[in-house]
């Protein structure tokens, strides 16, 4: 009879403490525990309005996101399928529905048809209450913001991340999320950058642009900032609040790039009108788990730069007689990372690459001035430099130790290119500095009425 008993109560005792490991609890069971998260900001003028949080559990794997508002940072949990914005259910229904899909449940106005007979009146019904508008497609209520919210007890490493960035691809956290993270380890996803080809009507870009680079496609010029930040593995306990703190760093860098034209007009007079710049080596890929940025995924950038004559005329424009112009471009990027030097190459084979990470182009747009006719034309010139020496001298980024990835260092960063463009109005050259202007400008494209 003794043994029956002590055989009920271990059984007994196994019942009791199954579900904690298990976790098969309804979602209201005091084995959820609440938690929020606070934010301190850097540049609060620069916050995003929606912040994401990676919820992932990494023992008895579980995994979420959270949608915060950072205004009031009231949060909701928003589903595996919802990451984007184009596919989290519209908080005003005045607005739409902005999922993408058809309207489900709009019908098109028929043919008209043979009227009727009136109908007598039928007594008003009693007005109902309002129902809240449904999360599109599923006939289910979309869930609210609230001052916490209920996730599984257990060990927690929480990522945050913009949710709105319409800049940024979200897909390989979708598979994460829907996944099993044996198959797909939190190790394996990223954040990228989309990216767009030279033709792509989409991608803002300059007229007559030849790229002689085509290594990679292009992000958007001045791509909004990229914050985020991390937790080391946190615990979540039942029956309480957890309050966890993130102090969201921008992973993106200004860079403000700078460099000269000088101009001989001894024998063509010419004004340079417009300058634009494309930029490689910019990286596109963000590891999830760490912030750290892959260099092995880098795309380019176009940009427009700023054109400050010597000698402008009244309106800051330059002239025929002006002989110097600075150029200042400035762009927000993940960084700037060097071309590669492949085994068994030198360094001076790596200094003569004008193809991959860390090349620059440019194009220069002028009106050459016609002497027998008194009239000017268009002309465009471009040419390409291999930044090695300078992007070493510039330090943006820390690589780690495998060789990898690499950190910026610092919001902002400088790139001084000491190798000046010397244009006569027939060829793009050099002016010769001597050891300290490694980088050499070439010449790689020139057209005559081009329309710009």
């Amino acid at each position: 009879m003794n043994s029956k008993k002590l055989l009920y109560t271990l059984l007994l005792g196994a019942t009791l403490t199954s579900c904690a490991e298990v976790e098969i609890c309804e979602r209201d069971h005091p084995h959820q525990g609440d938690v929020n998260f606070t934010y301190t900001w850097n540049k609060p003028e620069d916050k995003p309005n929606r912040m994401g949080v990676l919820c992932y559990r990494v023992v008895g794997q579980w995994k979420q996101v959270a949608e915060v508002n950072t205004d009031d940072l009231t949060l909701r949990l928003i589903g595996e399928t919802t990451i984007t914005p184009e596919n989290r259910p519209n908080e005003n229904p005045d607005e739409g529905d902005n999922t993408g899909g058809d309207n489900t449940g709009v019908t098109e106005p028929s043919e008209s048809t043979e009227p009727t007979e009136p109908t007598e009146p039928t007594e008003p019904t009693e007005p109902t209450e309002p129902t809240e508008p449904t999360e599109p497609g599923t006939g289910t209520t979309p869930p609210q913001f609230t001052p916490t919210v209920k996730i599984p007890r257990g060990y927690y490493k929480f990522a945050t991340f913009p949710l709105d960035n319409p800049s940024i691809d979200y897909s390989e956290l979708e598979q994460f999320m829907k996944n099993d993270a044996k198959d797909y380890p939190l190790q394996n996803v990223g954040l990228s950058y989309k990216v767009y080809d030279i033709k792509d009507p989409k991608l803002n870009k300059p007229l007559a642009w030849q790229d002689f680079n085509p290594y990679a496609k292009y992000i958007q010029p001045d791509v909004e900032p990229l914050y985020y930040d991390s937790t080391v593995v946190q615990r979540v306990r039942a029956d309480r609040q957890t309050t966890f703190e993130f102090k969201p760093k921008i992973l993106s860098q200004n860079i403000d790039i700078n460099f000269n034209i000088v101009k001989n007009t001894d024998e063509v007079e010419f004004k340079v009108t417009e300058v634009w710049a494309e930029i490689s080596g910019v990286p596109t890929y963000i590891k999830m788990n760490t912030g750290y940025l892959d260099i092995t995924k880098t795309s380019k950038m176009l940009f427009k730069t700023d054109i400050k004559p010597n000698n402008p005329d009244d309106n800051g424009n330059d002239t025929n007689e002006n002989k110097r112009i600075a150029c200042h471009g400035n762009i927000n990027v993940t960084g700037v990372v060097n071309v590669q030097r492949a085994y068994g190459e030198t360094l001076e084979d790596v200094r003569k690459k004008i193809y991959g990470p860390g090349i620059m182009q440019v194009v220069i747009y002028t009106e050459v001035y016609n002497p027998k006719t008194g009239q000017t034309f268009p002309q465009k010139w471009q040419g390409i430099i291999n930044l090695y020496n300078t992007l070493n001298k510039a330090k943006l980024m820390t690589t780690t130790s495998d060789n990898k990835y690499v950190y910026r260092n610092g919001e902002h960063g400088t790139i001084n290119i000491s190798a000046e463009i010397l244009l006569d109005g027939k060829t793009v050259g050099n002016i010769d500095k001597g050891g300290d202007a490694l980088d050499r400008w070439i010449q790689t494209d020139s057209d005559i009425n081009i329309d710009i």
